[in-house]
């Protein structure tokens, strides 16, 4: 059964595998640099990384503060969801309040859909804001798809632009 926790020791090497085979998916063009959320495990430590975004005093400029979760089911590790207390103009256009992704070894098997709807769960009691806003590429049918099924209407679709590269963003908002 799919469970959101704090991130833990127990899962890290996993954690570093999904981080790893992500980067192997870039590389192989089935995936987007921009898509990444997994956190460089060789620049951070990913669980003080995790931790430290929770406290206004220690982010960066533009950063607000975000709930990072890890997703597991039994001794597996499914993926990870962060949710962001609050939207300033840059998560307006990308980003959102949600953000989530799959351990490249478990996509294509259901758990998108649970992940996204835990983390709503949480996300009522952590954002400040009436409305949930998720966003994801307009060319990412899975993950429109898990949007859609657990209640994202879509509002509209914005350009974007990361490193050169030019794509279309869907912007999907969910009543709390």
């Amino acid at each position: 059964m799919l469970k959101l926790i704090d991130a833990s020791e127990k899962y890290l090497d996993q954690y570093i595998d999904a981080y790893r085979d992500s980067l192997k998916q870039i590389e192989l063009g089935q995936l987007k640099r921009h898509n990444l959320t997994f956190t460089n495990p060789e620049e951070n430590n990913v669980i003080e990384y995790f931790n430290d975004m929770r406290d206004p005093n220690k982010l960066p400029p533009n950063y607000v503060p975000s709930y990072n979760y890890f997703a597991v089911d039994g001794d597996k590790f499914i993926g990870e969801i962060h949710i962001r207390t609050k939207l300033v103009q840059h998560l307006l256009q990308y980003g959102g309040h949600i953000g989530y992704s799959i351990n490249p070894k478990y996509r294509k098997m259901g758990y998108g859909k649970e992940l996204l709807k835990l983390g709503l769960e949480k996300a009522k009691d952590l954002i400040e804001e009436d409305n949930i806003l998720i966003t994801c590429d307009d060319d990412n049918i899975g993950s429109y798809k898990i949007i859609e099924a657990n209640g994202g209407i879509l509002e509209n679709k914005v350009e974007n632009e990361d490193q050169g590269e030019k794509f279309l963003t869907r912007r999907y908002w969910i009543k709390k």
